[in-house]
């Protein structure tokens, strides 16, 4: 037994073997289950002061500053119970089957995709982390081959759940530092999905606009860009309100793109992004500090 297997069954990740059980088990039951279950999960989680409620309170109340503390508070009790359902969403596309998941979506402005491959440079997905993020990458699998990036975690039980239940042979992984690999996958035509709204600190960011608030936001997709000629299509997903299943809308290409600055590409990246998470705040994964890095001499949100 390697060392891993060994860490992995020490009595410090039981909890964690339990709830992953649960989870399993919750699987098994019929879909419309499943989401009330999770809405539930959700709400009962935000009944407590976490770190996670006060970094989802701060972040609406950055990008939400005209609404009430009331239409606050409700949009942040919404957007718990989708990060419920998306928790039980993850375990659905680990391990159920295609034939219960093929009826579940629908996949719109694909014209647009087929005109950036006609160009045979590749494509990058430009996407928000919204809270069915791990359920869409499993249907749009099913469909299509494409591959992610994504950062390898240190933690034991996250990267085994990496491994061993998130891979799937329609979908390539290529970690974020490895380029080279990345721009093979270009080359070949392929389609990467690229998260954009992540803090990579000072370094490797420009600080631009988004929701109005000066943010650390990544040079990497215009570096990529200049090297292979990727079209960047913005791709945006949402879970249905009022019927079960979901939507995945394909924009057209950001034209012109990269343009004559990295502060101005960074600008217009995070637009697209930024139109996609109005559309359904409720949906997004407010727990992240997205606004952690802060221009120089200016107080942290956090």
């Amino acid at each position: 037994m390697n060392k891993r297997l060994l860490e992995l069954a020490s009595p410090r990740y039981w909890p964690a073997w339990l709830g992953l059980s649960l989870l399993w088990l919750i699987t098994r039951l019929p879909y419309q289950w499943q989401i009330r279950i999770g809405e539930s999960l959700g709400k009962a989680i935000c009944l407590f002061p976490t770190q996670f409620k006060h970094i989802t309170e701060t972040n609406i109340k950055l990008c939400y500053p005209d609404l009430s503390d009331k239409e606050r508070a409700l949009l942040v009790k919404k957007n718990f119970a989708a990060i419920g359902v998306g928790l039980i969403e993850a375990g659905m596309a680990w391990w159920l089957p295609d034939s219960k998941l093929n009826c579940l979506y629908k996949v719109h402005g694909l014209e647009h995709v087929e005109k950036a491959f006609a160009r045979g440079k590749g494509i990058i997905l430009l996407g928000p982390h919204f809270t069915c993020l791990e359920m869409i990458g499993r249907l749009l699998g099913m469909q299509y081959a494409f591959a992610v990036m994504y950062r390898p975690h240190k933690k034991a039980l996250i990267s085994f759940i990496h491994e061993r239940f998130r891979k799937k042979n329609s979908v390539q992984y290529i970690a974020r530092h490895r380029i080279r690999e990345l721009l093979r996958a270009l080359n070949n035509n392929k389609a990467i999905w690229y998260a954009y709204d992540v803090d990579g600190g000072k370094k490797r960011s420009v600080f631009a606009p988004f929701f109005g608030i000066k943010t650390a936001s990544l040079t990497a997709v215009t570096r990529i860009v200049k090297m292979s000629d990727a079209s960047v299509v913005p791709i945006s997903f949402y879970r249905r309100d009022n019927e079960f299943g979901y939507d995945i809308f394909l924009s057209a290409p950001i034209e012109n793109f990269p343009g004559t600055s990295l502060e101005e590409d960074a600008t217009r990246l995070n637009a697209a992004i930024e139109r996609a998470i109005r559309n359904k705040p409720e949906q997004y994964v407010w727990q992240y500090k997205r606004f952690k890095t802060r221009p120089q001499g200016e107080p942290r949100f956090y």
